[in-house]
């Protein structure tokens, strides 16, 4: 079977109405479109501010033309069910030169990325943190796409860690556009994480000035890093996810896009899956 070409079949449908709307601007409002659904999987403060905003971005299109978006969301998680192994965003960002209309702003290369990882395990020093505080934690103050954290995701798992429970990850950047990709991989991969977006030199990670969002599984493990929660941090864990976190757990106030779900694979890692159709 001939192996799919994801990134293809993204920018064609981004290309299918790119003569009405620029690249820059298709790409912009799928990122917000995709982190907003997935954000508000959970009952946080922000989801009705961010739900308003939704309408307002997805009001921008007709009918036919918004049903590019879902598609789009699904080929970002069909390419990363397939290999957790890559940048997608990232590596997708380069190949539609949107980074043109950043001027010139380029992202690391995964493979760098894997290498820098690996060696975070070298010593082992992670072990007395885990033994220490039940977790490890990774901080990535220019996060770009979020390659780093993710391969950091990846030699954790190599290294014997389940990462969904036992790493948190903090991301921040200056760049909205960078900050909403790394959101949606780091959501998409089953991460616990914070994203950040604000200037980590002038206002590290919850000055007030910040825009802070919290990964599905940052909710869902939340119990485990509260000494982490900022100071917008307020919604409630429902009370069936305290004890385990698990996603078999949730209950109704909990709301899933309408084409996915949480799958367990064979390794206990669960990810974000598109529901199979019978």
């Amino acid at each position: 079977m001939e192996k799919r070409d994801y990134q293809k079949e993204f920018c064609c449908l981004i290309d299918r109405y790119a003569y009405r709307y620029s690249r820059w601007q298709i790409w912009n409002d799928f990122l917000y479109l995709s982190a907003a659904a997935l954000a508000n999987v959970f009952p946080i403060p922000e989801r009705e501010e961010r739900e308003k905003q939704y309408l307002s971005v997805i009001g921008r299109y007709t009918a036919e033309e918004q049903k590019i978006f879902p598609e789009m969301l699904t080929i970002v998680t069909l390419a990363l069910d397939e290999n957790p192994e890559q940048d997608f965003l990232g590596s997708l960002y380069h190949r539609l030169e949107l980074q043109q209309e950043q001027k010139g702003q380029f992202f690391t290369p995964y493979d760098i990325s894997r290498f820098m990882a690996e060696i975070q395990f070298a010593g082992g020093s992670e072990k007395e943190e885990l033994e220490r505080n039940g977790y490890i934690s990774v901080n990535d103050p220019a996060c770009g796409a979020g390659a780093m954290l993710i391969a950091f995701a990846n030699a954790a798992k190599r290294n014997g860690l389940n990462y969904q429970k036992q790493v948190l990850f903090v991301a921040q950047d200056i760049d909205h556009t960078a900050a909403m990709m790394c959101y949606i991989q780091l959501s998409l991969l089953g991460c616990p994480a914070v994203v950040i977006i604000g200037d980590t030199l002038v206002k590290p990670m919850f000055h007030p000035d910040n825009e802070v969002w919290y990964t599905p599984f940052y909710h869902l493990n939340r119990w485990r890093f509260s000494q982490h929660s900022g100071p917008e941090e307020t919604a409630e864990v429902p009370r069936k996810m305290e004890g385990s976190g698990m996603p078999e757990e949730m209950d109704k106030e909990i709301r899933l896009p309408e084409n996915m779900e949480f799958v367990e694979g064979m390794d206990g890692q669960f990810t974000f899956s598109l529901k199979k159709v019978s």
